[in-house]
Order: C-alpha cells, then structure tokens, then sequence
C-alpha cells in the first residue's frame, strides 16, 4: 500500500515542477537499540525527497518522504541482524536563521524492516512507529545544505548525517 502512495504522491507532484520548491537528499543514517542488555546497531543509506511549502517568514513546513536500506549488519548471540529497508513519512517544521543555519523538528511515522539469521534459518520482521525528531542543518549556498538529524521511536535511536539538495 506503501509504494502505491508514493507512486502517487510523485506522479501528482510531478505536474506541479513548475513550481518547484523540492528538497532531494541523501544520508547516513545509524539505527541503535539497546533493550534488556541486547545492544544493537545498524547503519544505511537513505534517500529523501519533500516539497518546501513557502510562507512570508523564516518558518516553513516540509512535508517528506525518506527510503532506506541497511549497508552494514550486527551479529547478537551468533543471530545475524539486518536492515532490509527503512521508510519514514514526517512533516518538518523549519526555521531558517539569517547565517545559513535552519533548526528543524519533525514528527515521523516509519517502518524498518528486520532479518535474523543463525544456522541456515532467518526471519524477517517490520513494524510501524510513530516517532519524534531533530536537528540542524547548515544552507552552502541556494540549493546545498548540509544536516545533523537525531530521532527517537520507541526505544530505537536513529542519527542521519546527510546532504540536501533544493531543485
């Protein structure tokens, strides 16, 4: 039901380029959880795209849709644990300071996909969350930023570093 959305949302959003106010990037990002002594870390790559509703102020909201996948796996108790892929929706509220700077917070609904391995068997699991987030990012010029994000789901860390790009 996931990719038919997005499908959609590019689709329409395709017709509107000409008033192009879209944000595309990309990212590292680290997964961490660390429950009843079971410490794990993940890492990926995601990609990002949103669409910068303008207003009259420094303020402004970003509705986005971020996707994933794991390029490096943890190993827990000899159980080989992998990120099979990572989606987020969120709405950013961002504020743009005069210097480039611009803070952000972001409510998020995500799903990252799990596979557990040991001794020929694996298990794939995925589950839905809403979440909060963060950060800051600094604007190089009119279409470069760079950005720190941090994010809490129900336990799970995730930390982004990444780069933005306006178009």
């Amino acid at each position: 039901m996931f990719k038919k959305t997005a499908l959609a949302i590019l689709i329409a959003g395709t017709s509107f380029s000409s008033l192009a106010n879209w944000v595309g990037g990309v990212s590292y990002i680290n997964l961490s959880d660390d429950e009843d002594g079971i410490d794990i870390s993940l890492s990926g790559i995601s990609g990002s795209l949103g669409y910068k509703i303008d207003s009259n102020t420094n303020f402004n909201f970003i509705p986005e849709v971020r996707i994933g996948t794991g390029i490096s796996d943890d190993t827990v108790y000899g159980v080989d644990v992998e990120m099979d892929s990572f989606i987020a929706l969120s709405v950013r509220g961002q504020y743009s300071l005069e210097n480039g700077v611009y803070l952000f917070a972001a409510p998020s609904y995500a799903n990252v996909e799990l596979t557990a391995s040991y001794g020929g068997y694996s298990e794939t699991d995925d589950s839905w969350e809403f979440g909060i987030g963060g950060g800051a990012g600094y604007k190089f010029n009119e279409s470069t930023s760079a950005e720190f994000m941090y994010e809490q789901y129900d336990g799970t860390d995730v930390l982004s570093f990444g780069v933005k790009f306006d178009f």
